[in-house]
């Protein structure tokens, strides 16, 4: 038996002790039987994480809520306190789905790419700020803006950088589904590695490009084009005073300000002289000003996805075709 990979924390039942158990494990999941009935567990392998979930629901919610629905069956029905239900270790399509999700693990893995934090933007809509009305031209408010941290020309190279993530799969070593791609398992190694190339490519695209000022110049840039908005919308009624120059250490100084005071947009007053420096402070909170801190929020992971079992209840699953004709009917 090949020894389980390092297991996450076992979801626990409450004021529920088993005793007997049966361990099966493969070199990608870890289930613990008990009594012919599944408890599931978060495995976690190094940078990988797969979880096994057999049901959308949480367990708690299946055991303590007495739901009689004739079309579900019961994990425990002898916890749940309706006997008459039938249990799904009873039914002889569970040996055979769970077989079939044993051998779909022995081909490959379900993937979805997912990259975070390379696209910063904010909006402006000044129906959300409570700015009386005659402090704007016209009385009227301009139309709602959404800005962008970096200019056009850095948007596209960075989204180029992401795409080639996905150039990795081909027929050769997968097949595409409407969630991601189902990657062959002898590829899995070679698309760990191929992963850390590019997410260290992306790191070194915006170390090369953005580094030495340039990243805090478009911090200040998107910065400024919300500040001009809301100068080219103030009424010469308004009592706002609007500086000359923006700085970094401004910005971070009025921020700190608004999160020791636990400021929010709608707590900010209209009336006082520098509330337009202020709101543009708080929108811009989550967009880091320093390219290092920026770097850290980019992610591009890599999620194993599995697939329920009643799916897997009435075919047989030997070879890639056989999932692919069962992604096809998804």
């Amino acid at each position: 038996m090949i020894n389980p990979v390092r297991i996450g924390t076992l979801w626990a039942f409450k004021n529920v002790i088993f005793n007997r158990f049966l361990c099966l494990s493969s070199a990608k999941f870890t289930m613990l039987f008990i009594r012919k009935s599944i408890v599931i567990e978060q495995v976690c392998n190094y940078d990988e994480k797969l979880h096994l979930t057999l049901y959308k629901r949480k367990l708690d919610d299946v055991l303590m809520s007495p739901k009689h629905n004739p079309s579900q069956l019961s994990i425990f029905p002898e916890i749940s306190g309706d006997l008459s239900a039938p249990s799904i270790a009873t039914i002889p399509e569970f040996d055979k789905a769970l077989g079939n999700l044993i051998k779909m693990s022995d081909l490959g893995a379900f993937i979805q790419i997912n990259i975070q934090g390379v696209e910063k933007i904010f909006s402006l809509n000044l129906h959300e700020l409570n700015i009386p009305i005659d402090f704007l031209k016209n009385n009227i408010p301009p139309a709602p803006i959404t800005v962008h941290l970096f200019p056009q020309n850095t948007r596209n190279e960075l989204k180029k950088l992401t795409y080639e993530v996905k150039a990795f799969f081909n027929r050769s070593n997968s097949f595409k589904t409407s969630f991601g791609f189902f990657l062959f398992r002898n590829h899995f190694p070679s698309w760990k590695t191929y992963l850390h190339e590019r997410q260290e490519a992306l790191n070194q695209y915006l170390s090369d490009t953005l580094s030495k000022g340039v990243y805090g110049q478009f911090f200040l840039d998107h910065f400024q084009q919300g500040y001009d908005y809301l100068k080219d919308a103030a009424d010469e009624t308004a009592p706002w005073v609007f500086r000359d120059k923006l700085l970094l250490k401004d910005i971070q100084e009025v921020r700190n300000n608004l999160i020791e005071t636990q400021a929010t947009l709608s707590t900010l007053l209209a009336t006082d002289l520098d509330f337009p420096f202020q709101v543009l402070a708080m929108k811009t909170t989550h967009i880091p000003m320093v390219l290092h801190q920026y770097q850290s929020q980019i992610h591009v992971h890599s999620i194993f996805k599995t697939i329920h079992l009643e799916y897997l209840t009435d075919i047989d699953v030997n070879t890639i075709e056989d999932v692919r004709k069962l992604t096809d009917k998804l």
